[in-house]
């Protein structure tokens, strides 16, 4: 979803609840290209803060997510269906599934085997 699309679910005054999953960039990129990778860094959003910079009639819910409480909490604030609810979990920059780590592995020898070698040779 793009920021543009959130702008016109308030245009059409829809009220979903979106998960915003923000794991501060690209992690299948980090888990690709190396951790300390640079090339997928991104600026920092308040993701938070784009519902009300875009409807300044305020019918959006924002929630802040950092633990399991917290989510309880949102999930209950968003029995209410009048507004929109943008839940934003917060997660580890590097948390992924070992489904996926373990697809980012394949992609990395098959796109990128000299990274590997790289990464080997640092390690050793």
């Amino acid at each position: 979803m793009t920021a543009q699309e959130l702008s016109t679910i308030l245009l059409r005054d829809l009220n979903p609840i979106v998960f915003l999953l923000n794991n501060d960039g690209y992690t299948i990129e980090h888990l690709i290209y190396g951790a300390d990778s640079s090339y997928n860094d991104i600026n920092p959003w308040h993701y938070g803060r784009l519902p009300t910079a875009m409807d300044p009639r305020e019918r959006a819910v924002i929630d802040f997510v950092r633990n399991e409480s917290e989510l309880r909490w949102a999930l209950q604030r968003a029995t209410d269906s009048t507004k929109l609810h943008l839940i934003e979990i917060i997660l580890p920059r590097m948390d992924a599934p070992e489904p996926l780590a373990r697809f980012a592995r394949k992609a990395a020898e098959f796109d990128f085997p000299q990274l590997l070698e790289e990464e080997i040779d640092q390690i050793s």
